[in-house]
């Protein structure tokens, strides 16, 4: 009767035709388990090669609230494009860094923010062409998220009174919105922080069709009668 050896890892079968065959088909098998990728490794990385490309989940500290953003990060860890929602000013069209309520919510595609940044996690890691994929998938969401014209509030008081904010629909919306887009679960990334209450406007989906959105009252011009 054949008896079955190890040899450096490898499953070899010594003497009949079944058993060689039977050897092959684990040589096959062991082969394909070490060259497929799960998709499933892609996202949530514990440990992946220094070569590999990821999407990084930072935020900007804002006293104990922050503007959470995503970072595309080369194989040699340089930041090469970053997503943010912004408050664009309606008259001028310029990005304004404190926005006012009623401003318009946009996602511009060209903002580096490096200083006085911090990272919370690596959110998504692979090869450049698998991270440049899922990146092209929030850079349309931004785009649809800039054409769509949502009005921006910034913060609401209930908020800090444990409320989920009322209304607010601002940077951090859109962030939240990009994942949801890339296929990225960034509130996981977020509770394993500790940081689920730090970024007021999270949890909105701006492009779901059940969404309702703020809409800032009107405002009218002051008239001086004399």
């Amino acid at each position: 009767m054949a008896r079955p050896v190890f040899r450096r890892g490898l499953f070899v079968v010594r003497s009949s035709s079944t058993s060689a065959a039977l050897a092959g088909r684990l040589f096959h098998f062991w082969r394909k388990l070490m060259t497929d990728r799960n998709p499933a490794d892609i996202l949530y990385p514990n440990q992946r090669a220094a070569e590999d490309w990821k999407i990084e989940l930072k935020y900007l500290p804002i006293a104990h609230r922050g503007h959470a953003f995503l970072a595309l990060v080369d194989s040699d860890g340089k930041i090469v494009q970053e997503l943010h929602g912004m408050a664009q000013s309606k008259h001028t069209k310029q990005i304004v860094p404190m926005g006012m309520d009623g401003a318009d919510l946009v996602a511009p595609l060209d903002r580096l923010m490096d200083e006085g940044t911090k990272t919370i996690s690596s959110v998504a890691s692979g090869s450049e062409d698998e991270i440049l994929k899922l990146w092209g998938r929030g850079k349309r969401a931004a785009g649809a998220i800039t054409s769509q014209k949502f009005d921006y509030k910034a913060h609401d008081p209930s908020y800090e009174l444990g409320t989920d904010g009322g209304e607010i629909q601002n940077s951090n919306s859109v962030t939240f919105t990009l994942g949801k887009a890339m296929g990225l679960d960034l509130s996981r990334a977020l509770q394993e922080k500790g940081m689920m209450r730090t970024f007021s406007g999270w949890d909105r989906d701006l492009l779901d069709p059940k969404y309702k959105r703020y809409v800032a009252p009107p405002v009218f011009p002051v008239t001086h009668s004399g």
